[in-house]
């Protein structure tokens, strides 16, 4: 039982909220539009299934039962609003709509302040004209009807008689959907998981590790390697390359942009170290990175480049992010290679906001499969085929980060870091038998029925007849295997939100 509340009483700032009162995306409604109050709530406690049936023969009584599952919820909130004139009333009431509108809501309540429904407002009652109060309703539509924990319970994976396995007790009255996290500690090319609601299989089971001229190496692990580099820009002469790099909490940055009439820009530049055959370049190569460019203001400008030449320094392909707009806020993002020169060359808003994915995200890679280059950019592959590559030896990478003409204005964020290099041995991508490097990280997640390595999308690793399974609602026992020569077993946490019905 609540205590009274006289919904006429506007002090909002001092007046305790109550049991019921909303929050949406973490903001209560009361401390939002002026007049506002919640009254009830009705639909949190509902439990309603649709069954499927079918008749019996005659001359059976009852029905063939086959299941049953919750529909969505409906969520009704019973309101007071009130303001002293008419005009400011319908103020009120709009700033009341603008503030619930929007689609996938989290809706959580006074009395249960740590858990959340996923709402959206599909109907609010319509005040009379004049009014300067009003109780009325609204509802927002629950796609999915169960109450969701905010708190996400983490379970480590241990070693048990030789399988890795995770122990998970789901406490709440609703199955769960988990989230994998992989780490590897060493080379692996196969992950199963295995729990009593179904079996999930990605990379090759049958790839083996037997010889070292078979399987993919890893070159190189950050940028201790690469050495300041003041010659010719292979991907076009006229950037002068006469600034210079530092390294710093893990990012190379430009200390100095150099000068120029044209771009000018400090340089990294790294020889492949010999593979396990002794052998320097690689015709199946790959690098992946972290990258970040957004501009804090209007008009600043700079660039940055990976790219890659062989022995001879003739150039075989590259990525690169540029802006010369010393006004607006326009850029691009452009993908090199011999043939082409530009073979993509997209817009990009590097403004400091979530749409610009080099703001947090930016994890790209460059992979060459003997004439084959492919690029990845915001969650598309990009691919191209120059045949005068085929046999070339990715022998050189230079990493470039600088900037534009006499432009005063520098980029806010320009940097680079988390640099990786694996040459491929093998002439197919599905037959590489190391797919999954040391310290690479396999994400699964169950909902959103996706699979990231190394932050890119790959569901193309899945494994036919695979299903993302859910867990049922107490103890269940996570089984995990790899590869049989696989060395160290990978570190394995599963991570999900408790849910109730």
């Amino acid at each position: 039982m609540y205590d009274f509340r006289d919904p006429t009483d506007n002090t909002t700032s001092s007046t305790p909220l109550l049991a019921e009162a909303l929050s949406i995306d973490g903001e209560y409604i009361e401390n939002q539009v002026t007049g506002y109050r919640t009254l009830s709530v009705s639909g949190r406690e509902s439990l309603e299934y649709d069954v499927t049936d079918q008749d019996r023969p005659l001359g059976i009584d009852g029905m063939e039962y086959y299941g049953k599952r919750q529909p969505s919820r409906t969520i009704t909130v019973e309101f007071f609003l009130q303001a002293d004139t008419a005009a400011d009333f319908m103020v009120r009431y709009r700033a009341l709509k603008s503030f619930c509108k929007g689609d996938n809501r989290e809706l959580r309540f006074a009395d249960e302040p740590n858990a959340h429904y996923v709402g959206t407002l599909v109907s609010m009652d319509e005040p009379d004209s004049g009014m300067l109060s009003v109780v009325g309703t609204m509802e927002f539509y629950c796609a999915d009807p169960h109450l969701i924990a905010d708190e996400i319970t983490e379970v480590t994976a241990v070693l048990e008689n030789g399988v890795l396995t995770a122990h998970v007790n789901n406490e709440g009255s609703a199955v769960v959907y988990p989230v994998y996290r992989i780490n590897h500690i060493s080379e692996n090319g196969y992950l199963g998981i295995v729990h009593s609601d179904g079996v999930f299989e990605m990379g090759n089971r049958e790839e083996v590790d037997a010889v070292p001229y078979t399987r993919s190496e890893q070159l190189l692990s950050g940028f201790s390697q690469f050495a300041q580099y003041t010659g010719a820009n292979p991907q076009n002469a006229l950037i002068s390359l006469n600034g210079s790099l530092t390294l710093n909490n893990g990012w190379l940055n430009a200390s100095n942009t150099g000068s120029g009439a044209y771009w000018h820009a400090g340089c990294y530049r790294a020889t492949l170290p010999a593979d396990s055959n002794g052998e320097v370049g690689a015709k199946n190569f790959y690098c992946w990175w972290k990258t970040q460019f957004a501009a804090g203001l209007m008009g600043q400008t700079g660039f940055q480049q990976v790219l890659l030449s062989d022995e001879n320094d003739q150039f075989i392909g590259g990525f690169g992010i540029i802006k010369s707009d010393a006004v607006g806020n326009a850029a691009n993002v452009i993908a090199w290679d011999p043939q082409h020169g530009e073979f993509k060359n997209m817009p990009l808003s590097p403004s400091a906001y979530d749409e610009n994915p080099f703001m947090d995200r930016g994890y790209e890679d460059i992979l060459k499969q003997g004439s084959m280059l492919r690029f990845y950019y915001n969650g598309n592959y990009y691919t191209t085929n120059v045949p005068s590559i085929e046999n070339k030896k990715v022998t050189h990478i230079y990493i470039v980060i600088g900037q534009w003409a006499s432009s005063a204005k520098y980029m806010t964020i320009n940097r680079i870091g988390r640099f990786s290099v694996i040459k491929n041995n093998v002439e197919k991508l599905k037959d590489i038998p190391n797919r999954y490097p040391d310290e690479s990280e396999i994400v699964i997640d169950t909902e959103s029925d996706s699979i990231t390595v190394n932050g890119l999308p790959r569901n193309d690793e899945i494994v036919d007849g695979s299903s993302f399974g859910i867990l049922p609602v107490g103890e269940t026992d996570i089984e995990f295997y790899t590869s049989s020569w696989c060395e160290t077993s990978p570190e394995v946490t599963v991570e999900y939100r408790k849910r109730w019905i």
